[in-house]
């Protein structure tokens, strides 16, 4: 596995505080994806075991929201790059994809399944330890910010979430 590879795992929220060592373990279970530019990766309320880091290139992360006829259509809430994950929660498993994600550009991903993260976690508990933690602690993120956004204490801007004028 290539140094960049490591240096992406490094960079990984879900990854902080694993060793080199540890990085290595996980990075030897890694299988790399081709994406050409538009391509659907997955869709929101797909199945799937598989987390996912962009190496190269970007994706797009896109909800479906209604719109004030009634309809309903994708809308983007961000782009990721190199050294950011998504499908995270398939670490957790089985729970349906809750967003569809594209790749903006030819784009290469690190996937991880979630039965080789399992295996590696029950052989070194350190590694699923830190993971589980850091995952706990970003979906906690996650569910504060969407807690806020029902409430109207923040609002879209652009792709992102910003915090409301005064606020």
């Amino acid at each position: 596995m290539s140094a960049r590879v490591i240096d992406n795992l490094r960079r990984v929220e879900i990854f902080i505080g694993l060793s080199d060592d540890e990085l290595v373990k996980i990075a030897g279970l890694c299988k790399a994806l081709r994406v050409p530019a538009g391509q659907t990766i997955f869709n929101e309320g797909d199945t799937g075991d598989e987390l996912y880091v962009v190496h190269e290139g970007t994706v797009r992360i896109m909800i479906t929201t209604r719109l004030s006829d009634g309809t309903t259509a994708l809308s983007t809430i961000n782009t990721l790059y190199p050294g950011q994950c998504f499908g995270e929660q398939a670490l957790l498993g089985g729970a349906a994809r809750t967003a569809t994600v594209s790749a903006n550009e030819p784009t290469v991903l690190i996937m991880l399944r979630a039965l080789d993260f399992d295996a590696l976690a029950e052989h070194n508990p350190r590694i699923g330890f830190v993971v589980m933690r850091n995952l706990a602690r970003d979906l906690a993120y996650k569910l504060n910010a969407s807690n806020l956004l029902l409430r109207g204490n923040i609002r879209w801007r652009g792709d992102e979430l910003g915090k409301r004028a005064g606020g």
